[in-house]
């Protein structure tokens, strides 16, 4: 994986690839390459490391053509190379592969007794010599491609050019995402991101699973799985997906992590009718029996939301709620009963690992319920749920995610606020006090980015540390997480998130003078305990940063900093106790002059096992 683009058009279309190619540069990347078919044939130009880099080979090269396909790579099988970097060429054939051929090992086996020769360590090698040798045997190259797709196990979104057909792009999809592209101009893309083509695309298309074809000249053919026709389901392009750039920020994180406000006052406008919470894409979540067991299902920061929404439904429900990661839950044999409903949380609502955990939910148990919240409606977890909370975060170009978890947060804080009221649980007046303090933490946020300035006096306490360790109860404790997370994601320190109260058994060897210890203790959330535990880490040497809601007369006195934040409620607490996390983590990776918004190693949407 990581970032798709194939072009058809009645001009050169390099441009129109390098365009596609940046505007998914966010998703993170290690290579890019393009390759054409013009009148020279097939020509590839592909470079380690950033965008600029193609560039500048292109602009040494005659690449050019009519027909073409791009790719940024996130490495998954061979180091980060030229040799590596998509697109790979075979006999006249050119692919792009986001996803994993799992049998690639016994197909290059196979092919390199057939005379195939193999350049480079990728699993994605293997398909454009299996598509050549197939190609050698039949005269028809749609049958030729089906076939080679049929061969294939694993996961792939594919676009490629075979050159015995030259004003052809062809395409496929299974178990990663992939899209179609038109405009009026008659230009044709495949995209693995609606990003990618914003600018170029006027309407759009979301292949299904097993979904593909080719397109020349206009004419689209889309074949099922079983190459039966299909005819093309076209909507118009969402205006969201255009990148509207910093506006003034240094980094698309920074904008993003300011832009918050704005994001819970859309979640707001979405789901609240004066004081009463209503759900339009999941109107059964509040209408049909409560369910006897929750399972919530996520990756990363999302899963670190999941957590703390599982303290909210337990207390006010009274219901078993078990959140696990999806790539140890799907391959576990989860025991999932009757009268659960399933919730998967993911930003992009294509994560691999989800996706496989809501299909094995829906085949154990095809009874039960599935909810997903995503930010993307068009998503394959949104398509194949029983409903949808989307997030309004609007696209989310940083790779360390922000806007978006804080909007995962507040949707499921919504969530767990009108389960609470239909299961009796809370009254109509608390749950209107609640939804309130909701409204109040627009303005709270934005009073706590407005002061900003607090974090930066702890930046030097980051200069010369071995680690750091994030300490919190309750929901809390996975904001403790989400903090440790975030800082090692985008500044390379090593950071650990942990119960404040489970401390003392094991990370309280690693204290001494050289770890900041940074304490997040609210007053919703076992204050006591947590300024003991504070204590216990201060005793031992450890620098403390105190992240906390008391009134500064109640502020201790011997801790190095102290961030502020506005008292919230049981439900908003973590998101305004987010905002200073969010805020540390950016200006310490600052500090260690790091590429805050496309840290080394990260892909933003994982497409892969």
């Amino acid at each position: 994986m990581c970032g798709i683009i194939g072009a058809l058009a009645d001009r050169d279309v390099q441009r129109n690839l390098l365009s596609a190619l940046q505007q998914m540069e966010y998703r993170g990347y290690d290579s890019a390459g393009i390759c054409q078919l013009g009148n020279d044939g097939l020509q590839a130009v592909k470079a380690a490391g950033k965008l600029a880099n193609l560039r500048d080979k292109l602009q040494r090269s005659s690449c050019c053509g009519h027909v073409g396909i791009g790719h940024t790579r996130w490495a998954t099988h061979g180091e980060p190379n030229e040799i590596n970097a998509h697109p790979h060429l075979a006999a006249g054939c050119a692919i792009v592969h986001n996803g994993i051929i799992e049998n690639h090992a016994e197909l290059r086996a196979r092919l390199t007794v057939a005379g195939h020769n193999f350049h480079s360590q990728t699993d994605t090698e293997v398909i454009p010599n299996l598509l050549a040798e197939l190609i050698t045997s039949s005269d028809d190259l749609a049958a030729a491609w089906h076939h080679m797709l049929q061969s294939l196990e694993g996961a792939y979104a594919l676009a490629g050019l075979i050159e015995a057909c030259p004003a052809r792009l062809w395409f496929a999809r299974k178990g990663s995402p992939l899209l179609l592209g038109r405009n009026r101009d008659g230009a044709a893309f495949v995209a693995s991101d609606a990003l990618a083509l914003a600018g170029l695309a006027d309407e759009i298309m979301y292949l299904r699973e097993g979904e593909w074809g080719y397109v020349e000249a206009g004419s689209w053919q889309i074949f099922d799985a079983d190459g039966q026709p299909i005819s093309a389901s076209w909507e118009i392009m969402p205006p969201a997906t255009a990148n509207s750039g910093k506006d003034g920020f240094r980094h698309y994180m920074e904008k993003e992590i300011y832009e918050q406000p704005a994001v819970l006052q859309r979640i707001l406008d979405a789901y609240l009718d004066v004081d009463t919470i209503h759900l339009p894409d999941a109107p059964w979540l509040l209408n049909e029996p409560l369910p006897q067991r929750i399972v919530i299902i996520a990756c990363g920061t999302s899963y670190h939301a999941a957590l703390t929404a599982r303290y909210w439904l337990e207390r006010y429900l009274k219901v078993s709620v078990e959140v696990d990661v999806a790539s140890e839950y799907r391959y576990r044999n989860p025991v999932i009963g009757e009268q659960t409903l399933l919730i998967t949380l993911s930003q992009s609502g294509e994560t691999a690992d989800t996706l496989e955990a809501l299909r094995l939910f829906k085949r154990t148990t095809p009874h039960n319920r599935a909810l997903t919240i995503c930010n993307v409606a068009s998503s394959s977890l949104a398509r194949e749920s029983d409903g949808l909370i989307e997030l309004h975060a609007g696209p989310e170009i940083g790779v360390a995610s922000t806007k978006a978890y804080l909007a995962q947060l507040a949707v499921l804080s919504l969530v767990s606020i009108a389960l609470a009221h239909r299961a009796g649980a809370m009254d109509t007046p608390t749950m209107q006090q609640h939804l309130a303090q909701h409204r109040r933490t627009i303005d709270q946020i934005s009073e706590l980015l407005a002061s900003a300035a607090q974090v930066n006096s702890a930046i030097p306490l980051f200069s010369h540390v071995h680690g750091a360790l994030f300490l919190g109860r309750g929901p809390c404790y996975p904001l403790a997480l989400e903090g440790a997370l975030k800082l090692k994601e985008i500044s390379y320190l090593h950071a650990e998130g942990y119960a404040a109260g489970e401390m003392k058994h094991g990370p309280i060897a690693l204290i001494d003078s050289n770890l900041p210890v940074i304490v997040i203790a609210p007053q919703q959330y076992h204050l006591d305990k947590v300024l003991s535990n504070l204590r216990e880490v201060q005793a031992r040497g450890a620098k403390v940063i105190l992240l906390t809601d008391l009134r500064q007369s109640d502020w201790p006195d011997d801790v190095c900093r102290i961030f502020a934040i506005p008292e919230g409620d049981y439900f908003t607490t973590p998101l305004l106790a987010a905002i200073p996390l969010q805020l540390l983590a950016y200006e310490v990776a600052l500090s260690k002059g790091t590429d805050v918004d496309q840290p080394r190693n990260l892909a933003k949407s994982v497409t892969v096992e």
